[in-house]
């Protein structure tokens, strides 16, 4: 089974090399990183993913050169075709603003079993070995290829006629027969700095500073 840790980044943004490399080095040779890049950047792309990460990088043109904003963003990330591109059947998908946390305990191997897993939503603590019942955001997240394409292709329709939210990280939550338990998820990722580490630190972070005082 491949692996792959994808980012979609159209801008020259200088935390990428950070991330990129915070990223890469918590995961083992055997996975690679393709990065979706925009018309404008990828002499900047070729530039921060030479020597070390050259021969585990995977480029892949979006062709155009600014990423959209919502909805359009939201769009391509439940689009069949754009998850047709992905090299990988696991994907590690992070942003620009996530990172993997190199003094974690936990490795991706201890969540690759996942269909779906992402970020601690919301700063209620849940039952540690209960269902986590949130939304797991998908800044930081791991997903597996044909659950992406599945939950598109049979489930979006109804999702939304359901009166679903329309973003993606709900969607692919939402579709999960089974979630994982909180302190997995506690484990993996703590989104936008709603809460402390409780279970260990966790593999990854995604907004960290949060964006708003109360988180």
């Amino acid at each position: 089974m491949t692996k792959v840790a994808l980012i979609i980044e159209t801008r020259k943004h200088k935390a990428l090399p950070f991330v990129l490399k915070s990223v890469m080095n918590k995961l083992s040779e055997d996975w690679k990183l393709q990065i979706f890049h925009g018309t404008d950047n990828i002499d900047y792309i070729k530039s921060i993913t030479g020597n070390e990460l050259n021969d585990r990088t995977i480029l892949t043109n979006l062709n155009f050169s600014t990423l959209p904003q919502w909805p359009e963003s939201n769009e391509l990330m439940v689009s069949e075709t754009f998850w047709n591109q992905c090299e990988g059947d696991t994907i590690l998908y992070f942003e620009a603003d996530s990172m993997a946390c190199s003094n974690s305990e936990y490795k991706i191997t201890d969540f690759e079993h996942f269909d779906y897993i992402g970020g601690y939503w919301g700063n209620t603590i849940y039952g540690l070995d209960e269902e986590y019942p949130a939304v797991m955001n998908g800044g930081f997240s791991l997903r597996k290829k044909k659950y992406l394409l599945d939950c598109i292709k049979y489930k979006r329709s109804d999702y939304l006629k359901n009166g679903g939210n329309e973003c993606e990280d709900y969607f692919f939550s939402a579709c999960l027969d089974k979630k994982p338990l909180t302190k997995e998820v506690l484990s993996f990722s703590i989104d936008n700095g709603y809460v402390g580490p409780i279970n260990g630190v966790p593999f990854g972070l995604h907004k960290p500073w949060g964006e708003i005082p109360a988180k």
